[in-house]
């Protein structure tokens, strides 16, 4: 089955970007320093979930405004009918929630993350 995406957004993700053993400390022991991952989603109808990113930096400000320009962009290709290349590369995400792909197989997966917690 194809996925064929109704929409694009912007999205974020906490990562991290580098090592320093100075800033290291009982809740950070390895000195991990974070930052931002910026990058566009793809939405199909029932919720499945599909990303690219687009840029990583130290703060969230340097990139998500061209993750923001990236997805309307896309939106515009969108309406003209084309996918952007490469698009059958992009990751798979977790499924929006409440969404009709979240019921049939991503709820399952938060389960079996919330059993692991324990």
């Amino acid at each position: 089955m194809t996925f064929a995406p109704v929409a694009f957004f912007a999205a974020s993700d906490l990562v991290v970007i580098d090592q320093n053993p100075e800033m290291a400390d009982m809740d950070n022991p390895r000195g991990d320093v974070y930052g931002t991952a910026a990058k566009v989603v793809a939405e199909n109808e029932a919720g499945d979930r599909r990303s690219v990113v687009v840029a990583v930096a130290r703060w969230a400000e340097e990139v998500e405004p061209r993750a923001e320009r990236q997805a309307a962009a896309l939106n515009l290709r969108l309406a003209s009918g084309r996918l952007p290349v490469g698009f059958d590369s992009w990751a798979a995400e977790r499924p929006a929630y409440g969404s009709d792909a979240y019921i049939a197989h991503g709820a399952d997966d938060d389960i079996a993350w919330e059993r692991d917690q324990d």
